[in-house]
């Protein structure tokens, strides 16, 4: 029985993060459209990638259900890959470099965004630069 507590405690808390991050991308996605060279979850996808590079930083002074809330479900939920998969198609049908060159842009921007995110995360609340 104790063993199957903290299990249940897992899947609620990513239940919960991916329902909030889900409705919030809904919400977001109704007002954003793509411009020629961006996705229309690109920003969605950018503020998911420096959330998870935040969480990774400040992953050893949180609760692991905070990281499965905040991670696995929030994140998992606010960011798309299917989304962005099928507007890169949409767009390489009318104009394949413009897909590639969002891909490529988006990619590029995200891992930036997630290592900006480790970065503030350790210098305001996690440990130093150094580990």
């Amino acid at each position: 029985m104790t063993q199957t507590r903290p299990a249940a405690l897992m899947f609620i808390a990513v239940f919960l993060g991916g329902a909030a991050g889900s409705l919030l991308r809904e919400a977001f996605a109704v007002q954003i459209t793509g411009a020629p060279i961006l996705t229309a979850t690109f920003g969605i996808n950018i503020i998911a990638c420096f959330i998870l590079g935040w969480l990774y930083a400040v992953r050893h002074r949180v609760h692991a259900h905070v990281l499965h809330l905040g991670a696995v479900g929030f994140c998992g939920g606010l960011s798309t890959f299917s989304s962005f998969v099928a507007e890169l198609e949409r767009m390489a049908m009318s104009n394949i470099w413009s897909a590639i060159s969002a891909a490529a842009l988006e990619i590029a921007v995200g891992i930036t965004a997630a290592i900006l995110g480790e970065v503030i995360g350790r210098r305001f609340h996690g440990r130093g630069l150094s580990g």
